[in-house]
């Protein structure tokens, strides 16, 4: 599956990481994920993107190991 046109939102994002949306912000703000902004209010994440913060993370194995079946149930198509 080609990750580099599929995008998460903020909520998607929050699940798969399982943190807050204000630990997304925070993620946001210190420059640690990632990404665009379609407008004001709209906040879109790639795929590929969060793929690779988890890699590069310290969370639990079994989280990076249901990355891909999270993806797809969030996945948005733009």
């Amino acid at each position: 599956m080609d990750n580099s046109n599929l995008f998460l939102d903020s909520k998607a994002v929050a699940a798969i990481l399982m943190v807050s949306k204000r630990t997304l912000q925070n993620y946001r703000s210190e420059g640690k994920l990632v990404f665009y902004k379609i407008s004001p209010k709209t906040i879109r994440y790639r795929v590929e993107d969060v793929v690779d913060f988890l890699k590069q993370s310290n969370c639990c194995s079994y989280q990076k190991d249901r990355v891909n079946a999270l993806i797809e149930k969030y996945t948005v198509k733009l």
